[in-house]
């Protein structure tokens, strides 16, 4: 199968993300490993907003880190994660923070809309970060395979998501809801016995809210909640936006493997012979 020009349907885009992430599984889960452990490291001195801020931005960066290894895979190789490390070391690294830093912005206006916005600017901010997960979720891997920076990158990404939302709304909300299942069950799993007590009326009930929210053991369920289900299930989420990108740029008309094929030889020195290496497709 040619990764760039295969024509999926929304079930084929999840198999595939899925039979790759099987395959690749090892590199993938190191490749994630190596990118959380910044997030880990400010989570051990304690700094948590920092923590989140960085886990946020870490996982925007695998996006471009999975785009670029599968470059590597379309041409035949394994899954190169030195080489994809190797590359995240100068410039690159820095492009993809950037278009993170962009996403991440969306996110507190998101949270600001929710909390200190009075209505109705609350709901239009409310709305307008929701649109954003859609319209903005391909901005890595713009970034990484077309060489677009920054807002270019998003306003790309908002191009592409445009001509074929209902396909990517399906996609996106299927994913966060398997997400959101893998981190309840996790959750639930390392969640620590509580004494609740019966609340009769708003005020206890808001009361207890605010014990189990600063409880340590629920804190450090929940932290430990995020990092599973991130090695567990953001390569897969990445592997499936990436393909999602080969998919639309495909249905636009405008793949350009040659551009591709000199992206793995510039990144990994791949030459262009085995990017139509036959594979056997998924089937419905």
């Amino acid at each position: 199968m040619n990764l760039f020009t295969y024509p999926h349907t929304v079930t084929t885009l999840f198999k595939l993300s899925f039979k790759l992430f099987q395959k690749n599984l090892l590199g993938m889960l190191m490749l994630t490993v190596v990118l959380l452990a910044p997030s880990l490291v400010v989570g051990l001195a304690q700094w948590f907003e920092t923590e989140s801020v960085v886990f946020f931005i870490s996982m925007r960066v695998l996006e471009s880190a999975m785009a670029l290894g599968m470059i590597a895979v379309a041409h035949g190789s394994i899954f190169p994660i030195s080489g994809i490390l190797r590359s995240f070391g100068g410039p690159l690294l820095f492009g993809a923070i950037h278009v993170a830093i962009l996403q991440y912005l969306l996110f507190v206006i998101g949270v600001m809309g929710l909390t200190v916005m009075p209505f109705p600017f609350n709901i239009i901010i409310v709305v307008l970060w929701l649109s954003s997960l859609f319209y903005f979720c391909l901005a890595q891997p713009v970034f990484i395979l077309e060489g677009r920076r920054g807002m270019q990158a998003m306003i790309r990404s908002f191009q592409l998501v445009r001509a074929k939302f209902s396909r990517v709304f399906i996609i996106v909300v299927l994913s966060m809801l398997i997400q959101f299942s893998i981190f309840a069950l996790l959750f639930r799993l390392f969640l620590p016995e509580l004494d609740l007590l019966s609340a009769e009326d708003t005020e206890q009930i808001q009361i207890q809210i605010a014990a189990i929210l600063e409880n340590e053991g629920v804190h450090r369920a929940m932290r430990l909640s995020q990092y599973l289900t991130a090695l567990a299930f953001f390569p897969f989420a990445s592997l499936l936006t990436v393909l999602l990108y080969f998919d639309l740029v495909n249905q636009e008309g405008q793949v350009n493997s040659d551009h591709f094929s000199k992206l793995a030889t510039q990144f990994f020195g791949i030459g262009s012979e085995n990017s139509n290496r036959p594979e056997t497709p998924p089937q419905d």
